[in-house]
């Protein structure tokens, strides 16, 4: 079985790489292939080469707030990708893996999210990802999509490294305590894919699955924890301070879900194991933080 990952080289595309063997890859440099996956003539021309049984769609416009001037661009990774992936899989009998995000939903049910509450994005993001989804559902390829929320690693240009950088600066923090949601550790999802493929036998059309930690934080709870952990293992050299402010103290060009906390049930019931808690996945990833990117 040949196991195709796209955007090998971003923050979950490595993590898939560390957790399953015998990649084949495909990013814009160091990778078996590298190609711009906008090129919808040069993605089938590898498509056809390669014949994979497996397709892990790693790829992704991720830029929230330059999403919001530049929807079509997002558009081209967030629908047409996968939509031409979704097809080509259908037509070849080939299993799509896709990921998706909390940002396909907004109010608060006063429960965590489940794959069947209705969808409202408020962003270009989040309706780029959303017409995502909705082009694999239309397909009717075997597929899994997994929603995930709040994802972090060691890697640069998400919250947590983020956060860690300033704080190890001796920056002090002021961190948005009004939005709730549930960090993803990038391995947690990777490992999460992982658990999914020996399953694949038993994917016959879209499925959607929720992914992240289990549990619930606010923005300020994940960098004030963050930070605590760090500095007691030494990656950085102390504590900074870590402000509690309001979302429209800290304004940015697109609206955040106020409630992303995701429920993982779904997952756990296919899969029989349960999704780690949000602090235990960030205690893990910072024990890995100075031996490895994680």
């Amino acid at each position: 079985m040949t196991t195709l990952l796209l955007g090998a080289n971003g923050q979950l595309g490595r993590h898939v790489r560390a957790e399953i063997a015998g990649l084949v890859t495909c990013a814009r440099g160091q990778a078996d292939h590298s190609l711009d996956l906008t090129n919808r003539d040069e993605l089938e021309r590898l498509l056809e080469r390669v014949r994979p049984s497996v397709i892990v769609n790693a790829a992704a416009w991720t830029a929230v707030d330059d999403a919001e001037d530049h929807e079509a661009e997002a558009f081209r990774l967030n629908h047409d990708l996968p939509a031409l992936l979704a097809d080509w899989c259908r037509r070849n009998d080939a299993l799509l893996v896709h990921y998706s995000t909390d940002y396909v939903f907004s109010g608060s049910p006063g429960r965590p999210w489940r794959e069947d509450d209705a969808v409202a994005p408020q962003s270009a993001y989040g309706r780029t990802k959303l017409a995502g989804e909705q082009a694999i559902a239309a397909s009717a390829c075997r597929a899994l999509v997994l929603r995930t929320a709040w994802l972090y690693s060691a890697l640069p240009g998400n919250f947590v490294s983020a956060i860690i950088g300033r704080a190890g600066r001796g920056e002090d923090l002021k961190v948005v305590a009004d939005q709730t949601g549930s960090p993803t550790w990038a391995g947690t999802l990777a490992r999460a894919t992982r658990d999914l493929l020996t399953l694949s036998d038993r994917i016959e059309r879209p499925e959607l699955l929720h992914v992240s930690g289990r549990g619930a934080m606010t923005w300020h709870e994940l960098a004030e924890r963050a930070v605590q952990l760090a500095a007691r293992r030494g990656i950085i050299p102390g504590i900074v301070g870590v402000e509690p402010i309001r979302s429209d103290q800290w304004p940015q060009k697109a609206r955040r879900p106020a409630w992303s906390v995701l429920d993982g049930s779904r997952y756990e019931r296919f899969t029989g194991q349960r999704l780690p808690d949000v602090e235990r996945a960030l205690a893990e990833c910072l024990e890995q933080w100075s031996n490895a990117p994680c």
